[in-house]
């Protein structure tokens, strides 16, 4: 029987600015996404995170029992797939607690169910088939043990892996990757028919900027499907994205555009961001849209030319990007530290915690075709001592002083490719990006260009003006005039929130309670009028 692949995923990301999510709040939250509309929400799988979070070990059983006794049959109604620690980053103990949690709601779960409650993991920042085949050894060992000291109800078969790339760089050679590990799996007696996969919206916006990203997950999903038909196996694209621009634009007013952006996904998420701060019949009906349309996505297949010119512009969009990126990082990572945090998450700058990479262009270079463009991405030394805020807390940041992400490096790389090969090269372009005119449309409203010269330096700022001005020429875009804005209250809000950074900045005193207690109020204010938090 054919894999019956849920289209809706429910994340614990902490990108909703209205609700603070407890780890004692999340398996009644899991329950209530999961259940059938009217009741709930109407998702057809919930993600339980480890990663880089202070998720307890017993949530997944607690969720699966839960979900039973309400009679809804977890690895057959609905699905419950963990999101793991990433050895890499968070040591392999954390990532084998996790395997050994899973094992334990198995095993529990069997007693009511003879169907096995979780078949799937998700690993983070997947890299090279290697290392999600040193995952699939550690799950083996982690099985051998459950049935050697555990009585269990039937064998447990294997949890497959469903990895998460997050990179632009990984995006790019997702191909390779699936070849290299399914290959491995058949010649090990471990025969994979099908291969969900996770693409990384979010972080690799965070790193390569927002039309790189874009690009790049657009490239991966016609890759993976090529690479499925050589190995004869299915595959089913799962888009790890949020609410606002530049981390997906998944809203009830914009899923056609993404439809048309990333065509033959099977899978979306649905983040905090959108089911507190988008409302709730939104995320019902929005639910339905997708249980509808992802079934019948198609993909589209580039030829190698269209990626040879592909290529060379995700290399103009990481070059004008980085430009200001780099220039900015070090104000914008201190700022991050005041965001609101509205998970329980591990801290960038705590012991267990962890910061993510900064760009590799020299990676991308590999790719790129046109010899000025190379030579530009080897100039950037990426080897900086900053240790990079989440991709939420940095989108977040960034609307909150007035400089919506999705334009940074946006309008340079456009104008780049109408100076380089002309206005039709550009209007061919653009037929890669359907969302991206909405997306600058959604975002000129929060532009402050004011507060943007408060906060930055002169490079940087002409940079990002540069960026706006060609958006607002190519797409017919008009800037907040100087009098909406005095009467606005997210630019009221914007104001008083950078007068109050600025206080805490120079204050001898580094506790301020009240005044962080207010900022962060306020913080939370303006992302609920964007409609997420970051």
């Amino acid at each position: 029987m054919k894999r019956r692949i849920p289209t809706t995923m429910m994340t614990q990301h902490p990108d909703s600015a209205t609700r603070y999510i407890s780890v004692q709040e999340e398996p009644a939250e899991a329950l209530d996404a999961l259940r059938a509309v009217p009741e709930g929400l109407g998702l057809e799988e919930v993600m339980i995170d480890f990663e880089g979070k202070l998720t307890p070990y017993h949530q997944t059983a607690q969720v699966v029992m839960e979900l039973l006794q309400r009679n809804i049959i977890p690895g057959k109604d609905v699905y419950v797939t963990p999101r793991v620690a990433n050895a890499r980053k968070e040591t392999a103990f954390r990532q084998i607690m996790a395997f050994l949690s899973i094992m334990e709601t198995i095993v529990s779960s069997k007693e009511l169910s003879n169907i096995q409650a979780v078949i799937e993991i998700i690993l983070p920042m997947a890299s090279s088939s290697k290392e999600l085949i040193e995952v699939k050894k550690r799950i083996e060992s982690v099985i051998a043990l459950t049935h050697q000291e555990f009585i269990t109800q039937g064998k447990i078969d294997t949890l497959q892996i469903i990895p998460l790339f997050e990179e632009v760089p990984e995006l790019l050679k997702i191909d390779q990757i699936i070849k290299d590990f399914v290959t491995n799996l058949n010649s090990e007696s471990n025969k994979t028919e099908y291969l969900r996969f996770m693409l990384g919206r979010s972080d690799s916006a965070l790193s390569y900027g927002n039309v790189s990203a874009m690009l790049a997950n657009r490239i991966a999903i016609s890759k993976a499907y090529e690479a499925g038909n050589s190995l004869g196996i299915d595959v089913y694209p799962i888009f790890g994205g949020g609410a606002l621009p530049f981390r997906g634009h998944i809203t009830l007013d914009n899923i056609h555009n993404v439809l048309k952006t990333y065509p033959g996904l099977r899978t979306i998420t649905i983040q905090s961001g959108i089911r507190y701060d988008q409302s709730r019949d939104k995320t019902q009906k929005l639910s339905e849209i997708l249980r509808e349309e992802l079934p019948k996505s198609m993909p589209h297949i580039y030829a190698e030319e269209e990626l040879k010119n592909l290529y060379n512009c995700i290399g103009i969009f990481t070059c004008t990007y980085l430009d200001v990126f780099l220039k900015i990082m070090p104000l914008v990572a201190k700022f991050s530290d005041y965001m609101p945090k509205q998970r329980d998450r591990l801290s960038r700058n705590s012991g267990v915690g962890y910061a993510r990479d900064v760009a590799k262009p020299r990676e991308i270079a590999e790719f790129v075709s046109e010899d000025k463009i190379r030579e530009e991405l080897y100039k950037y030394d990426t080897d900086v001592q900053i240790a990079l805020p989440r991709a939420i807390t940095f989108t977040a940041t960034l609307y909150s002083v007035g400089l919506p992400p999705s334009f940074i490096g946006t309008g340079r790389g456009l104008n780049r490719i109408r100076r380089l090969w002309g206005q039709k090269a550009l209007d061919d372009f653009l037929k890669n990006c359907p969302t991206l005119k909405a997306d600058l449309e959604y975002d000129i409203r929060f532009i402050n260009l004011n507060n943007i010269r408060r906060v930055f330096d002169d490079e940087a700022v002409r940079l990002i003006e540069e960026d706006i001005y060609y958006c607002c020429d190519i797409f017919g875009l008009s800037l907040l005039s100087e009098k909406e804005k005095h009467t606005d209250i997210y630019h009221i809000l914007m104001d008083s929130s950078l007068g109050i950074f600025s206080h805490l900045e120079k204050a001898a005193d580094i506790s301020r309670p009240h005044e962080i207690e207010l900022l962060q109020h306020w913080l939370k204010e303006m992302g609920s009028i964007r409609g997420s938090l970051g």
